[in-house]
């Protein structure tokens, strides 16, 4: 099966400092893949590249065979990223945001499936207020929900699950599971929650000095549980020997 998302030889620096280095990774539709991995490995600067929020020196990025220099259109009609909270207009309703996004995406109006995960993730008494009066968590679901809204291909997330009360965390990490079980898309996130990253993903992928240091399919995740150990246990071992070989 050909990768939806296809990434080869990325490289960026930043002050002189390498941030990626030559770093490939492929993903398929129908793949949950979590970036894990230490402060300052790379893992928001390779999901700002994929939402072309950065520009890398070199190296290549494509989804579904398109690349955002050549076919800016279509590479962004495949792409899902939630939208930062302090980006949001303030003047703007959640309702009203979603519904430019709708049109940005030539759908006709806010998809039924994005209002019914509105009221799962608790937003409902929100949708018609300013942003500006919202509450923070009420601006991430909105900005979470607008980055999801007519299900793309490809969902890509920063930390999604931070700030969002364990319900809504729950409905959102429920919601990315079916859909990815389903093969409507696949979603890469990055997160510091190994925990939630163990139970959820299909690929565990571990970013150091921004090389993939190690990889973990759903398969050896599982293994690591029945033998005892944790994707955490899994991850300092993996850092200790690329340390030990430095």
């Amino acid at each position: 099966m050909t990768a939806l998302l296809q990434i080869e030889q990325l490289s960026v620096a930043r002050g002189g400092s390498p941030v990626l280095s030559e770093l490939c990774l492929d993903i398929r539709c129908g793949e949950f893949v979590g970036l894990i991995g230490p402060n300052g490995a790379g893992k928001t600067s390779l999901l700002r590249i994929i939402s072309t929020h950065l520009r890398a020196d070199s190296g290549d990025c494509r989804i579904s065979g398109y690349r955002e220099a050549d076919s800016p259109l279509a590479y962004r009609r495949l792409l899902g990223a939630a939208l930062a909270v302090d980006e949001l207009p303030s003047d703007l309703s959640p309702r009203q945001l979603l519904q430019l996004v709708a049109a940005g995406r030539e759908l006709p109006a806010v998809p039924e499936e994005t209002l019914e995960l509105a009221d799962r993730l608790g937003l409902q008494p929100w949708l018609d207020r300013a942003l500006g009066n919202c509450s923070l968590g009420a601006r991430q679901k909105t900005g979470l929900l607008a980055g999801m809204l007519g299900r793309p291909p490809l969902l890509i997330f920063d930390e999604p699950f931070n700030g969002l009360d364990p319900l809504a965390a729950y409905e959102l990490k429920s919601v990315l599971a079916q859909w990815t079980r389903e093969g409507s898309c696949a979603v890469l996130l990055a997160t510091h929650g190994l925990e939630v990253a163990e139970r959820l993903l299909d690929r565990a992928v571990l970013l150091i000095h921004g090389h993939i240091a190690d990889q973990w399919t759903r398969e050896q995740l599982a293994a690591l549980r029945q033998s005892g150990s944790d994707l955490e246990q899994a991850m300092v071992d993996s850092m200790r020997r690329r340390l030990r070989s430095s």
